[in-house]
């Protein structure tokens, strides 16, 4: 039996260093920023297309709108025009009469009602 001690290292064994788990989580981490940031984007140009696509429902909606007034414009003034007519021969036929009023009133009712549709579509972003 050989009962010699070991002999001294001359220099202390280091243990080496594992930096794998330091690379792991730095990779995860950049895995991760780069979702959130596609997600923003993703996000971002949804919602940018969705407010487009409002905005040119709107602005048909609005020429459709003004369309409807303008031609109701158009009928009250031949209305008018007809009622200014028919007072110089038919003054004594009130019911002829009282019949163009009240579709002359109807004309601006819905004439009031587009109007009033007509501000509401200004008014959406």
């Amino acid at each position: 039996m050989n009962t010699t001690p070991p002999e001294p290292l001359s220099e202390p064994v280091s243990k080496p260093i594992n930096y794998r788990p330091a690379l792991v989580i730095s990779l995860a981490l950049v895995v991760w920023l780069i979702l959130v940031a596609g997600g923003y984007y993703v996000g971002k140009l949804y919602i940018d297309r969705s407010i487009e696509a409002v905005q040119q429902n709107n602005a048909v909606h609005m020429i459709t709108i003004e369309q409807r007034i303008d031609s109701l414009d158009t009928q009250i003034s031949e209305i008018e025009q007809a009622i200014i007519d028919t007072d110089q021969t038919l003054a004594d036929s009130g019911s002829t009469q009282e019949n163009l009023n009240e579709k002359i009133e109807d004309l601006d009712k819905q004439l009031k009602n587009l109007e009033d549709s007509l501000n509401i579509l200004k008014e959406a972003p």
